[in-house]
């Protein structure tokens, strides 16, 4: 009799799978590296030196995973509910990716925040606020004040003139 998650395929090829996806990210990255001087010059590392050794060890470690699930016992991918959970979680962090683009930074970043910390975390209203305008405030100072680097802004930031 076979059982409702057995559609889904079994832990062995969901591990492969990934395995085969994290070499191919590697594989990304080591051909990127490959594009600059992946070599030690007079004034430090070349451009490329640490991408190649990342996109390396990333082929390494995904060839070992794959090898030890290869010899491991088969088992299911998912318990009854657990894809639920994994997208209760993964459908917020897409719509924030989404909203980056036309919102800016800032305002998705709050609102993804208070939707975790209220719906998922089950915080109370004064810890959701302080996290969803506290993280946003403290990026704010580290990126744009601290670090000079400017994060994606949107229509709210520049109608307040953060920009």
């Amino acid at each position: 009799m076979s059982r409702p998650d057995d559609r889904l395929g079994g832990r062995r090829a969901a591990e492969l799978g990934m395995a085969l996806g994290a070499a191919g990210f590697g594989g990304v990255v080591v051909l990127g590296a490959l594009q600059h001087d992946t070599g030690w010059g007079p004034t430090g590392p070349g451009a490329g030196y640490f991408p190649l050794r990342i996109g390396l060890l990333l082929i390494g470690v995904a060839a070992i995973l794959a090898l030890l699930q290869l010899r491991a016992a088969a088992g299911r991918f998912a318990e009854p509910g657990a894809l639920r959970r994994v997208a209760r979680l993964l459908a917020p962090t897409l719509v924030f990716g989404i909203a980056i683009a036309p919102l800016g930074t800032y305002v998705p970043m709050a609102l993804f925040l208070l939707w975790m910390a209220r719906v998922e975390a089950r915080a109370g209203w004064p810890v959701a606020l302080a996290l969803a305008l506290g993280t946003p405030a403290a990026f704010f100072l580290l990126f744009e004040t601290w670090l000079g680097v400017p994060l994606a802004k949107g229509p709210l930031e520049e109608a307040l003139g953060i920009y």
